[in-house]
């Protein structure tokens, strides 16, 4: 959303490094200031991705796995209840039955009923109901001390794979996969939970190969690569850090996608949101099937999600996903509601002025989506923000989901949160830009009045300010397809790794409301006669009202390259402006 203009800033880059120094100087700039430091890191080949050896315990697990499989015993996978969770789930239930195993099932609980993570309820429920040999954890169990103790006492086997930051003590699994933990010498520490677990599928394929499995057998070895998709939008839907490992798992998974090469839903879902399949990009999945999955998570139950991933029959894919976007819709609407309700509560009784941080809660508010909300709310003003939802039937706790603004890591201020004020939290965990917390609902006044005090105490004016930035002004001669087209090339693009986005002087000769949502403009370049389509979507009340005829404005842009009556041409998508004159 474009809410009210933003102050522009142009991104820096080393001048004066030798890196690149025969690429066009636009796009050179673009990657030095991305932080590439060697031109292998533009290689995307899945040849490049790092090695699973330096994952601590993954010989272990591989191990415990190996003697399931040759007892054919009875594995259960644990998952989360988002889409990382969802795709996890799925690849781990796949890639073990590829490889092998004849008695694997899956779990997802309820966030409501059951919450996050491997409790002792969960081990109880899966005892009772599936007989489990062995518990696989997948995005959870770093912090399910209690879980993973139950499950021990009833003789169950738990390998633990996640890639939440861990607290001090781990829990008592017979192995834990996570990049996160202490002592783990994998480099990349940005794995979402599903790229986990296929580098834990990755290794179990190499020892069974060692073990010389697939020649006794005479059965041909799986081909991980098959599982890139669901790795691919998990990690986008999970925001995690674009470093170079990353961007190899979704740019090849984004590519299976386009070829058909995927779980059917994708290529069903991606139909209904009437997109090109042959050109979707990261966009495709933030937008079209991330929301659609993530929606029975949040007021249905995930199992829908996993079983939709799961199925290869074109008629139940069908049907689960009219379902998922049967939710949505719903999910849609609650949040609008409560989003309305939350923008009118904070301008109506709310100091915004004077705060460096919002906490809101509301006894009607859906804990499944506090964390979009909370992801509205700090995108119109731009403060670290909590929305709490009631969390269990007497309305004695209160479960939040916090979303962080740049430079300010919510999951280690809330660490500092708990050392300082030991009884304030009673459960939390999360990452750099997101987290979840709970906590006794008398001591709500109480926690927004120390949110506030900690996030006061680590961000400056200009973590505030909602700096928009440039990778500068573009010569006309470069807004045209052809090089719009290359820079999308060599995306993926996300977070740590922002999409290319330029500024420059425009005169505004057309405009027409779409939808009530989107302004389109006409827009003529600087000292010319070139007229470029430009468009800015869910435009801010204010934003619309803007006085746009016939004006000089700076606009901040991204390019999209769009498509009428066969001929190609650029489009711009306004993500910032200046009216000058």
């Amino acid at each position: 959303m474009l809410t009210t203009p933003r102050p522009f800033v142009r991104r820096k880059y080393d001048e004066h490094s030798r890196l690149f120094s025969n690429y066009d100087p636009i796009v050179r700039k673009i990657l030095l200031s991305r932080g590439i430091k060697d031109e292998s890191e533009l290689d995307l080949s899945l040849r490049s991705l790092l090695r699973f050896d330096d994952l601590k315990d993954i010989g272990k697990a591989c191990d415990i796995l190996y003697q399931a499989l040759q007892e054919q015993s009875k594995i259960v996978v644990v998952g989360d209840y988002d889409v990382d969770g969802a795709t996890s789930t799925t690849l781990a239930v796949r890639a073990l039955r590829a490889l092998g195993f004849k008695n694997v099932d899956f779990f997802i609980p309820d966030r409501v009923v059951l919450g996050y993570g491997l409790s002792e309820k969960i081990v109880e429920i899966i005892r009772d109901t599936h007989g489990a040999d062995l518990i696989i954890t997948v995005d959870n169990g770093i912090t399910s001390f209690e879980g993973v103790l139950k499950a021990k006492e009833l003789g169950i086997k738990v390998l633990v794979t996640d890639h939440h930051l861990s607290l001090s003590q781990l829990p008592p699994a017979e192995a834990i996969v996570n990049p996160n933990q202490q002592n783990c010498r994998f480099k990349s520490k940005n794995l979402a939970g599903v790229g986990v677990i296929f580098y834990l599928m990755l290794a179990f394929r190499a020892y069974l190969r060692n073990q010389g499995w697939f020649r006794a057998r005479n059965i041909p070895e799986p081909n991980m690569s098959r599982y890139v998709d669901l790795v691919a939008v998990g990690s986008i839907a999970d925001v995690v850090t674009l470093d170079h490992n990353n961007r190899i798992l979704i740019k090849n998974g984004i590519e299976n996608i386009r070829k058909g090469k995927c779980c059917k839903s994708f290529t069903v879902i991606l139909k209904k949101c009437k997109r090109d399949i042959s050109k979707i990009d990261e966009n495709d999945i933030c937008f079209a099937i991330s929301p659609i999955l993530n929606a029975a998570g949040r007021i249905d139950n995930m199992s829908l999600g996993v079983n939709c991933l799961l199925s290869d029959n074109d008629h139940e894919v069908e049907q689960l996903v009219n379902e998922l976007i049967g939710v949505n819709n719903t999910r849609k609407e609650i949040e609008a509601q409560m989003h309305n309700d939350a923008i009118h509560d904070l301008d109506k009784n709310y100091d915004l002025q004077n705060r460096n941080s919002i906490v809101i809660f509301d006894e009607t508010y859906h804990q499944g989506i506090v964390g979009l909300v909370a992801t509205r709310i700090k995108e119109v003003y731009y403060k670290p923000t909590v929305a709490f939802a009631v969390a269990n039937e007497d309305g004695s706790e209160l479960k939040g989901s916090a979303r962080s603004i740049d430079n300010l890591h919510i999951k280690d201020l809330l660490e500092k949160i708990n050392n300082r004020y030991p009884n304030i939290l009673l459960r939390f965990g999360g990452h750099a830009m997101a987290a979840g917390m709970t906590i006794k609902r008398e001591n709500l006044a109480k926690f927004s009045q120390i949110f506030e005090q900690v996030v006061s105490e680590n961000v400056h004016s200009d973590d505030l300010s909602n700096i928009w930035y440039s990778d500068g002004e573009l010569p006309i001669n470069y807004l045209v397809p052809d090089f719009a087209e290359y820079i999308l090339s060599l995306g993926p693009w996300g977070n740590n790794f922002a999409h290319p986005t330029f500024d420059g002087i425009f005169t505004v000769k057309h405009l027409k409301l779409l939808g009530n949502k989107h302004l389109k403009l006409a827009v003529v370049y600087a000292n010319s006669h070139i007229e470029f389509s430009a468009i800015i979507f869910n435009a801010s009340k204010e934003t619309k009202n803007e006085d746009f005829w016939h004006r000089r404005v700076r606009l901040g842009y991204k390019m999209e390259v769009s498509e009428w009556r066969g001929n190609k041409y650029v489009q711009l998508i306004v993500e910032n402006y200046q009216i000058l004159e």
